[in-house]
C-alpha cells in the first residue's frame, strides 16, 4: 500500500470525505462544511481536527478515522479499493486498485480535482471511455467503468502491468528489428481494429505502448482519439494540431479536419523509427522547427541511420512516413502485409513496388486529399484546341512525306 501522506493533500481530504460519507460517519452538508478554506492546513488529518472541532465527528470517532487512515482513503470510489499510485499527467492520477465485484485488479484513472470543474474535462474523460468502450481487442487497453463518486471523476480501465516502450528508450535500449517489427504488427492490427469501427487513435508514440512480461503490446491512452464522423468535434478542432510533436503526422500538422488511419500509420512509422535507430525521425528541443521538419524535411532511412537494419525496414518506414498521405499504406492490413514479409525474410511487397515504380496508382484514387482552393485537374476529353493542334501536325508530316517521294521520282 503506497504512503497516503505522498499524495496531493487535497485531494486525499476529498477522498477522505467521501469515505466517510460513504459509511454513514458524515452527511453531505457536513462533508461540505468540513473542508478547508483557503490559506488553510490541508490534509486528512487536519480534515478530521476541524470536523472534530465543528461536532461532526466524536473524538472517538476521528481517533477510529485516524487508524484506518490507510483503508479509507482506498475506498473513496464506491466498488474498488485504490492501492497505489502508478503515475501522474497533467489531468490526472492513475492508480492500481482491485475491483471488489471482480475481485480482479484494474488501473483507474482520477480527474485531478481542479480540473473537474472545468465542464470540458469531465466531457473528454467521458469521451475517452466511450470511445474505448467501442473497441475490444487483444492489443487495445480495455474500457470497464467511467463514473463520478463526489467529488471525484473517474475512468477504470484494464491493468496492464508492463513497461512502455519510451520507459525502454528511455533506459537507453535500442530494439533489435525483429522484435521491434513484432511490437509494429501487434499495434497495426489494434489500429486496423480501431479504423474499422471509425476511430483514429491520433496519439500513436512510445509512451503509449505498453509491453507485457508476455511480449504482448497495447495501445493505450485513447485520450486524443476521435470517431472519423464525429463532424462537430472535427470543426471544433479545425486548424488544431492536435498530437505529439516527434511522432505527429503532417496533415495533423495542418490541423485537417478529415483525419483518418493514415494518420496513425505515421505516428507508428515514427515510433517503429525511433525503436530501431534510438532517435526519433526528426530530433531536436524546439517544437515549432519539429513540426516544420514532418512537412519539409527529407527524412533520413532508419537503416542509414542504423546499417545492422534491413534495406527493406527503411523501405517500408519511409512509405509509412511519405508527407503526401496518398503515398502511404492505404489501411492497416496493407501494412501488416509488408510488415510480416520482414519477419519472414522476404522484400516488402508493397513497398518495393512503390520504390520500384515510383508510385501506386491505386492510392491516390477517390481520397479526395486536395489542399482546400486547389482545383482538380480537368478529367474530361481534351479541348477542341488540342485537337486542332495534333490534327495540324499529322498534316504537316503528311506534306513532308509527299515531298520527299516527289524528289525521289
Amino acid at each position: 500500500m503506497a504512503d497516503p501522506s505522498r499524495s496531493d493533500p487535497r485531494l486525499n481530504e476529498e477522498r477522505l470525505l467521501h469515505a466517510l460519507v460513504s459509511r454513514g460517519l458524515l452527511t453531505r452538508e457536513e462533508a461540505k462544511a468540513g473542508r478547508a478554506g483557503p490559506g488553510a492546513e490541508s490534509g486528512p488529518e487536519a480534515l478530521l481536527s476541524r470536523l472534530t472541532a465543528a461536532g461532526a465527528l466524536t473524538a472517538a470517532q476521528a481517533a477510529r478515522a485516524k487508524q484506518e487512515l490507510s483503508t479509507l482513503l482506498g475506498q473513496q470510489i464506491p466498488g474498488y479499493s485504490l492501492m497505489e499510485k502508478l503515475g501522474q499527467g497533467a489531468s490526472g492520477v492513475v492508480y492500481k486498485a482491485r475491483q471488489a465485484s471482480m475481485d480482479r485488479l484494474v488501473a483507474v484513472k482520477v480527474l485531478h480535482p481542479r480540473l473537474a470543474a472545468d465542464p470540458e474535462f469531465l466531457r473528454r474523460l467521458t469521451r475517452e471511455a466511450h470511445v474505448a468502450a467501442k473497441l475490444s481487442h487483444n492489443n487495445i487497453v480495455q474500457a470497464i467503468d467511467v463514473g463520478s463518486a463526489g467529488p471525484l471523476h473517474y475512468f477504470v480501465m484494464e491493468l496492464v502491468e508492463g513497461k512502455t516502450i519510451r520507459q525502454e528508450l528511455e533506459a537507453g535500449k535500442v530494439y533489435g528489428e525483429r522484435e521491434a517489427l513484432e511490437i509494429t504488427v501487434q499495434i497495426a492490427q489494434a489500429l486496423g481494429h480501431a479504423a474499422k469501427r471509425g476511430l483514429v487513435h491520433r496519439d500513436v508514440k512510445p509512451a503509449n505502448i505498453v509491453l507485457t512480461a508476455d511480449g504482448v503490446a497495447k495501445l493505450a491512452d485513447l485520450g486524443m482519439a476521435r470517431d472519423a464522423a464525429d463532424l462537430t468535434q472535427a470543426k471544433r478542432e479545425r486548424g488544431l494540431a492536435i498530437g505529439t510533436p516527434y511522432y505527429i503526422s503532417p496533415e495533423q500538422v495542418r490541423g485537417r479536419e478529415n483525419l483518418d488511419v493514415r494518420a496513425d500509420i505515421y505516428s507508428l512509422g515514427a515510433t517503429l523509427y525511433h525503436m530501431t535507430t534510438g532517435r526519433p525521425p526528426f530530433p531536436g528541443k524546439e517544437v515549432e522547427r519539429i513540426m516544420e521538419a514532418h512537412l519539409t524535411e527529407e527524412l533520413t532511412p532508419p537503416d542509414h541511420v542504423n546499417q545492422q537494419l534491413s534495406s527493406g525496414l527503411g523501405e517500408v518506414v519511409e512509405f509509412m512516413m511519405a508527407k503526401d498521405r496518398r503515398k502511404r499504406y492505404a489501411t492497416a492490413d496493407d501494412l501488416i502485409i509488408d510488415l510480416e514479409c520482414l519477419l519472414a525474410g522476404d522484400p516488402p511487397k508493397l513497398a518495393r513496388r512503390k520504390m520500384e515504380a515510383g508510385t501506386l496508382a491505386g492510392l491516390a484514387e477517390g481520397t479526395g486529399d486536395e489542399p482546400e482552393g486547389e482545383a482538380e485537374r480537368p478529367s474530361g476529353p481534351p479541348m477542341p484546341w488540342v485537337w486542332i493542334g495534333v490534327l495540324a501536325g499529322l498534316l504537316g508530316v503528311s506534306v513532308l512525306v509527299n515531298l520527299i517521294l516527289l524528289v525521289r521520282r
